[in-house]
């Protein structure tokens, strides 16, 4: 059984996750901004739906996933909690910059800047959590972080919008935008860097002597597991919909229904974060209590959670009542609201700890450059093609091809669960070769 070090007590573990929780909040915060004003900012812009795929798709993504790994690697040696917030000091500054520019160039610049500062918190911030919480608590704890991607989420849609229509959809990043930058200073002061590997059940790659892997060496490992493989390439395929699905949705409820701003942004953002909130939660303690009779049931409930996802949402594109769509967001946050949590937590049990971080980035690499680099330009790219045939009914169409994906990925989050035991032993004798 693992002890504790007597100066790490378990009450203050919640206090550093409740720490990581807000600037989680201010990261999604900074992140949905962009997506609530769309409308508001290609109209100042003048620009199309492909353009503004681009500012909100690979303009961010880009170096935000290509960064990930390097970054990744770094906190894998060095301070986890100096690299998340410096990268909160970064998001949040190019944030602000966003309200403050004068061109659509400039403004992709920006979103450069926030994707540079964003690569440097996920996996990071799993990895320290998982030396502050054993593995019988780690998918609750990933749960509840993942409150404050939906905390930060609807109030980036709903407050940026209502910023924005009180005064100028400027102001909305200045605003939401500057609270990163006071966390980040408070998590400096108060955030204790742990002992990697501390409450891990076994020693490999975890503390002592043994050099930490190298990128080749870990990719190398990883990849020959036939689970990690199937994971990665289903978080890839269910990324590229969920994100470009969440992006745009706002935009569909505006177009598709003839809403202002604001009453878009709430009948998206409000259902989506409650019901998200509980299926994570959900989610969190299903896969804490039966991860430990059957490693395969992360990635079940993941594969259900999606499939649940693809039904309500590709009903909701082509249904005329604004009262059923909104419905709709319920079933579909609460299945889904926690799948890559489930795939996350799979993922820290799977890893040692030299290499969670470098592990963490590379499969989340597979999600957020298949999301947010390709699922949400993929949506605007399309729209502009279908909308002289279509109109407004465009964005409909385009963002059901987009939920496509989510079929094969199913299919393969649960083929990944049938040999993620098996994997799991060979990884070990793997990793004592390498030390």
């Amino acid at each position: 059984m693992v002890t504790e070090p007597p100066q790490y007590k378990p009450a203050y573990a919640w206090f550093v996750l409740f720490m990581m929780i807000l600037l989680y909040l201010a990261n999604f915060i900074d992140r949905f901004l962009t997506s609530g004003l769309l409308e508001e900012i290609k109209k100042t812009f003048e620009v199309s739906d492909t353009f503004m795929g681009l500012l909100v798709g690979p303009a961010f993504a880009i170096l935000y996933t290509v960064l990930a790994i390097p970054i990744a690697r770094l906190a894998d040696r060095e301070s986890r909690i100096k690299i998340i917030a410096a990268g909160a000091i970064i998001w949040s500054g190019f944030t602000v910059m966003s309200g403050l520019v004068t061109s659509p160039w400039m403004f992709a610049v920006a979103r450069v800047g926030v994707g540079i500062g964003e690569a440097a918190f996920l996996a990071p911030a799993f990895s320290l959590l998982a030396d502050y919480f054993p593995p019988k608590k780690r998918a609750l704890a990933f749960a509840l972080l993942g409150f404050g991607a939906y905390f930060g989420q609807v109030l980036g849609l709903v407050g940026g919008a209502a910023i924005a229509e009180a005064s100028h959809w400027r102001n909305a990043f200045i605003y939401l935008g500057a609270p990163g930058i006071i966390l980040a200073v408070l998590a400096l002061m108060f955030v204790r860097e742990p002992e990697r590997g501390r409450l891990d059940p076994d020693s490999i790659g975890a503390s002592g002597n043994a050099p930490p892997l190298s990128l080749v060496q870990t990719f190398l490992i990883l990849w020959r597991q036939k689970s990690f493989r199937l994971m990665t390439l289903g978080t890839a395929f269910g990324g590229f919909s969920s994100f470009g699905f969440a992006i745009w949705a706002p935009t569909l409820f505006a177009r598709g229904f003839d809403l202002s701003l604001t009453e878009a942004n709430i009948r998206y953002g409000l259902p989506s974060f409650i019901a998200g909130m509980a299926g994570a939660l959900i989610l969190g303690i299903l896969c804490d209590r039966l991860a430990g009779k059957n490693a395969a049931w992360p990635f079940r409930l993941a594969g259900g959670g999606l499939a649940g996802f693809f039904i309500s949402m590709f009903t909701l594109c082509f249904v005329r009542d604004v009262n059923i769509a909104t419905a709709l967001c319920f079933p579909s946050g609460l299945l889904a609201g926690g799948w890559a949590i489930a795939m996350q937590s799979a993922l820290q049990d799977l890893l040692p700890a030299k290499a969670r971080a470098t592990g963490s980035a590379i499969w989340g690499f597979a999600l957020a450059f298949s999301g947010l680099a390709l699922g949400v330009l993929f949506v605007g790219f399309i729209s502009d093609i279908l909308s002289a045939n279509f109109g407004n009914d465009a964005i409909r169409v385009s963002m059901a091809i987009t939920l496509l994906p989510v079929l094969p990925a199913v299919i393969l989050l649960f083929l990944a669960g049938r040999t993620v035991q098996a994997d799991r032993a060979t990884l070990l004798l793997a990793l004592e070769k390498w030390h």
